[in-house]
């Protein structure tokens, strides 16, 4: 009869257990999911560099060095322009005189970015934006990940050095 009185017992902090471990995922499941706010995306304004873009079935493609930037500028209202640029040695980006109007609109809770130019229109979704992070999703469920690019400056030093 002992025996029996065990067992049970064990069975049921088992259930417990179990109850408890899954109640625990669940909430840190829940707490990694930050939804983005509206006051986070002023955060876009400046320079982002991609990092690594991840397809639907998964495959990763990591960026090292890039020689292209994105970057947006955006008003009050949520609507600016974004364009591409190159970081120089000497701290500044180059910028070219193509932009696309882009316009931040909310849809069911999320946060999309909206492109127009002269030759296409297109979206991206706002997955997660940071001080230094920004996630990106387009219709076509392609994942793109960004941090925030800070300007190269090489010194007198380090140009000699290079050549």
């Amino acid at each position: 009869m002992g025996t029996a009185f065990i067992f049970l017992n064990l069975r049921s902090i088992n259930f417990v257990m179990k109850k408890s471990i899954l109640l625990f995922f669940v909430l840190l499941l829940s707490m990694g999911c930050q939804s983005v706010e509206k006051s986070d995306l002023e955060l876009l304004n400046g320079y982002w560099e991609i990092t690594k873009v991840i397809q639907p079935d998964g495959t990763e493609t990591d960026f090292g060095i890039n020689t292209i930037y994105d970057y947006y500028e955006l008003d009050t209202n949520l609507k600016g322009i974004y364009k591409k640029a190159t970081p120089q040695i000497n701290g500044t980006f180059l910028v070219d005189d193509y932009s696309e109007e882009i316009e931040i609109v909310e849809e069911n809770g999320n946060f999309k970015i909206k492109f127009h130019s002269e030759f296409n229109d297109r979206e991206v979704e706002i997955i997660e934006i940071l001080t230094n992070k920004l996630v990106i999703k387009n219709p076509e469920e392609i994942t793109y990940y960004y941090k925030k690019a800070e300007p190269i400056n090489l010194t007198e030093d380090e140009l000699q050095q290079t050549k």
